[in-house]
C-alpha cells in the first residue's frame, strides 16, 4: 500500500493512469493477490484509485484524493522536498496547535498535565537519540490535543501525527537543534502547568513560527534544519 501510494502521490503514477497488471505488481512487491488487493482496497478508500469494469483500476484525479488522510499527507511530505508542502503543513499546526495549548491550560486534568510533563521528560531523555525524541516529541503533542477535551480537535490528532512525524523528521537531525527546540517545549507546558492560557497559546506560536524560519533556512540552502 506504502509503495503505491507514494507513487501514486509522487506523480509516478499520474491520474488517469491504469496500475500495472496484478502479476507485475506481486512479482515487484513480493506480495500474493490476497494482500495486493487488500492494499488496493485500503488505497480506494483513500480516493486514490477506482476499479472500473474493462477498463481496471486507475489512478483517481488528485482533486478526488482524501488529502486529509492521515497515510496521504505522510505520502506527499515523503515524495518530494518542496518546501511549500512544509510550509503548508505549518500553516494547519498554526490554525489548530495554539488553539489546542489553549484549551489544555484550561482543561487539563491534573493526570492529563502529568502525562503531557512525561513526554516532555522523555523527550529532555531521548535529546541525544532522534528517534527517542521523536517518539517523544510526537507524543507530547498528542497529549496536549487530548487535553482540551473537545471532541473534534483531538479526532485531528490522528490526521495531524502522520504529518508531524515526516516534519519532524525533516526538522530534527541535528543534535543541537534538538536542544535548541526542549525550552520552546517546555514554555508550552509552563503555560499548560501554570493554567496560564495566553502563555500556553503564545508559546505554541513561537514554537510553530520557528519551525517555520528553519523550514525557509533550509529552503534558501542557509544552515541545517532543528526539529521540533
Amino acid at each position: 500500500m506504502h509503495t503505491i501510494g507514494l507513487q501514486i502521490v509522487s506523480g509516478e503514477l499520474e491520474p488517469g493512469n491504469p496500475l500495472p497488471p496484478e502479476d507485475e505488481l506481486t512479482s515487484d512487491l513480493a506480495v500474493s493477490r490476497t494482500v495486493l488487493r487488500e492494499a488496493v482496497r485500503v488505497l480506494a478508500a483513500k480516493g486514490l484509485v477506482e476499479a472500473r469494469p474493462k477498463t481496471g483500476t486507475r489512478v483517481r484525479p488528485r482533486a478526488e484524493w482524501n488529502i486529509l488522510d492521515p497515510d496521504v499527507l505522510s505520502w506527499r511530505l515523503e515524495a518530494t522536498n518542496d518546501r511549500r508542502l512544509y510550509e503548508e503543513t505549518t500553516e494547519m499546526r498554526l490554525a489548530i496547535e495554539p488553539l489546542a495549548a489553549r484549551l489544555a491550560a484550561t482543561r487539563a486534568l491534573g493526570a492529563e498535565t502529568s502525562a503531557i510533563a512525561e513526554a516532555y521528560a522523555a523527550m529532555e531523555a531521548g535529546v541525544d537519540d532522534q528517534a527517542a525524541y521523536l517518539a517523544a516529541d510526537l507524543s507530547f503533542h498528542d497529549r496536549i490535543l487530548a487535553a482540551g477535551h473537545n471532541e473534534l480537535l483531538g479526532h485531528l490528532a490522528g490526521i495531524l501525527r502522520g504529518v508531524l512525524r515526516t516534519t519532524f523528521e525533516f526538522t530534527t537531525t541535528p543534535q543541537r537543534s534538538r536542544r535548541r527546540a526542549l525550552p520552546l517545549h517546555r514554555a508550552i507546558l509552563d503555560g499548560i502547568v501554570a493554567k496560564d492560557a495566553d502563555r500556553a497559546e503564545e508559546a505554541a506560536r513561537t514554537l510553530i513560527a520557528d519551525t517555520a524560519a528553519d523550514i525557509r533556512r533550509h529552503g534558501s540552502g542557509d544552515g541545517k534544519q532543528k526539529e521540533r
